[in-house]
């Protein structure tokens, strides 16, 4: 048995664990961390369980409509200085294997990914301070109904370099610089496109003792690629969001601006479009804007509710216009500590003109939940679930029919029905 082998069957082990699980004592130790989510699900004539997503959408509500299985597994080594002038110095190291794959190849899932491998090293400078180096998530910004995770530079990136939390003042600035490799294939020949990201972050700017604002930038250079004949190209990103939390809730509004290269192919590849995608990156932006609040009325019931726009211009001179509205809601009502229903109901609205198309896509869930408390993030979860989605007659053959042999390519309406299962630990 190989060390990847060895180390996937280990952290397996400790997948129902809730929190994290201590292995070594004084100055080392080990912690295990993860997420896993999968299950069994069906559409029409007993096919495989549908997804429903909106064409040229980044997300979709997510409850029963997560066609496919997720696993990351992760494990992190602490190393504490115990240093007599600072008793907070440490270095961590973590390590990340990730699977996914859609309903239809499930057979097929393996965490032989590397999804995060990177060293910090944390309160060496008598502050708050950390320097970290290595390949991870950074900070990622998410409507978790909406699986849509609109600010996310790291994941997907070769590697990057960060100092987190540089005082300035009562503020902390963040600064990090991420490199992605793009691997593509034009008519049967690969490529390899290099681009270099600038992240910038001015957190702590507190409006009240509820309320703080986060400033947001970010400069990205596409480098050019002689063979396709692609230019260098450059792009800039400028945004924030205000978050107020309450003891009930929390309420996000967020607003970014991307131009160019600063544009990203996807919500977890954040590799910057490209030509032959159909943008053109010297006039290409988009403007998103959302709000999402969360407010849990224990033990009674929690809702989660966003409303989106996006905007998008490819930059073409005409027809270039994408625009996507999404409002939705899942309210849970707990009828004890571990029993519980949520009703989920969203709606996209689509105006494509660069394929000519435009239309709504309309999903309900209704599942019921067996989870380890109240709570709207209570995990582990058991879910058993029935969802219905309906859409209109320009997106027939684009929604519905896939993963593997999902039967709804000549329809406006589909179902599924199915369980699954969703742990963070």
């Amino acid at each position: 048995m190989n060390i990847r082998a060895l180390l996937s069957i280990t952290l397996l082990l400790c997948t129902f664990q809730s929190h994290s699980v201590d292995l070594l004592t004084g100055q080392h130790s080990l912690e295990f961390h993860g997420y896993f989510r999968g299950g069994l699900g069906l559409s029409d004539g007993g096919s495989t369980q549908a997804h429903f997503q909106a064409p040229g959408t980044r997300a979709t509500y997510r409850l029963g409509n997560e066609a496919d299985t997720n696993l990351e597994l992760q494990l992190n080594y602490n190393y504490e200085l115990n240093q007599p002038d600072n008793n907070n110095a440490q270095v961590q190291g973590i390590f990340m294997l990730d699977g996914y794959k859609a309903q239809g190849e499930s057979n097929e899932l393996s965490a032989d990914h590397l999804a995060q491998a990177y060293l910090s090293f944390d309160h060496f400078f008598k502050s708050d301070t950390k320097v970290w180096l290595g390949r991870r998530y950074y900070d990622r910004k998410d409507i978790n109904i909406l699986d849509h995770t609109w600010l996310n530079p790291g994941q997907g990136s070769q590697a990057g370099f960060g100092i987190e939390d540089l005082k300035i003042g009562k503020k902390n600035l963040n600064i990090a610089i991420f490199r992605y490799e793009d691997n593509f294939d034009i008519s049967g020949t690969s490529y390899l496109i290099n681009s270099t990201n600038i992240d910038l972050r001015l957190n702590s700017i507190n409006i009240s003792s509820d309320i703080a604002l986060t400033l947001w930038g970010n400069l990205t250079t596409r480098h050019e690629h002689a063979s396709l004949n692609y230019k260098d190209e450059s792009g800039y990103g400028l945004g924030g969001w205000v978050d107020y939390k309450t003891a009930k809730i929390k309420n996000t509004t967020a607003f970014i601006y991307q131009t160019g290269s600063a544009i990203t192919q996807g919500d977890y590849n954040a590799k910057p479009v490209r030509e032959d995608l159909g943008w053109d990156l010297d006039n290409a932006s988009i403007i998103e804007l959302s709000n999402t609040v969360t407010y849990q009325a224990l033990p009674v019931y929690s809702v989660q509710w966003t409303l989106l726009f996006r905007h998008e211009n490819h930059g073409q001179s005409n027809n270039a216009d994408f625009d996507w509205v999404s409002t939705g809601a899942r309210p849970v009502f707990y009828f004890s500590k571990h029993l519980n229903l949520a009703v989920e109901a969203g709606i996209d609205y689509i105006d494509d003109k660069i394929n000519d198309r435009s239309g709504t896509l309309s999903k309900l869930t209704t599942a019921l939940q067996i989870s380890a408390n109240r709570g709207f993030y209570s995990r582990p979860v058991m879910r058993f679930f029935v969802t219905f989605a309906d859409w209109g007659d320009d997106f027939k053959g684009l929604i519905g029919n896939t993963p593997g042999d999902a039967p709804y390519a000549d329809e406006t309406q589909g179902w599924s029905v199915g369980a699954q299962a969703e742990v963070w630990w």
